[in-house]
């Protein structure tokens, strides 16, 4: 038998921040993947990968655009997100004031 207490356990990592998802290149993602299978699986001559890339995040752009336009609960959402907001180049303070009495 060793002569000690069983260790500490190490204390927990802090998990790392999920890093910053942009929908649109997320949506592109998914476009072109789809894109990309629809035109390999057909026999024919292609378009370079970068053609199906640019048209790929031109139509997610374009749907973002959309959604915000014809779907309400996706305009409220972005409405609610805006108001939430604080615009930190409109806050004035005096520092004049501060330490006076």
């Amino acid at each position: 038998m060793s002569g000690g207490g069983e260790a500490a356990p190490a204390p927990a990592a802090k998990p790392a921040a999920a890093p910053v998802v942009d929908p649109i290149e997320e949506l592109a993602r998914k476009i072109y993947v789809e894109l990309a299978a629809q035109v390999h699986s057909t026999p024919g001559e292609k378009p370079p990968h970068a053609k199906l890339a640019e048209l790929s995040f031109r139509l997610a752009e374009a749907f973002q655009a959309g959604n915000l336009e014809f779907n309400t609960a996706a305009r409220a959402r972005a409405d609610a997100k805006a108001k939430a907001s604080v615009d930190v180049s409109k806050i004035e303070i005096d520092f004049g004031s501060i330490g006076k009495k």
